[in-house]
């Protein structure tokens, strides 16, 4: 427990594909993913409503700061 089992899927609906810049929007939120799930203490990545919540704001953060609007945002976790 406490690991990913397999890459994060996400889903972008009414987000941009590409920043401004031309950094690929999905490649942003999952780098945002990997980054918070990592981050976390392991007791914390047990409580699928903690990773869900977590992920959620970070996923937001990110592609507010890239696009200046903050996304909706569902975030899915699946215990194994």
């Amino acid at each position: 427990k406490g690991q990913l089992a397999a890459d994060p899927a996400l889903d972008l609906i009414g987000i941009p594909e590409r920043t401004a810049d031309g950094q690929v929007m999905a490649e942003i939120a999952y780098n945002a993913v990997v980054a918070t799930f990592d981050s976390m203490p392991k007791p914390r990545r047990r409580d699928p409503d903690a990773v869900a919540e977590a992920v959620r704001r970070a996923v937001r953060a990110a592609i507010a700061e890239h696009w200046r609007k903050k996304p909706m945002c569902r975030v899915h976790v699946l215990e194994v």
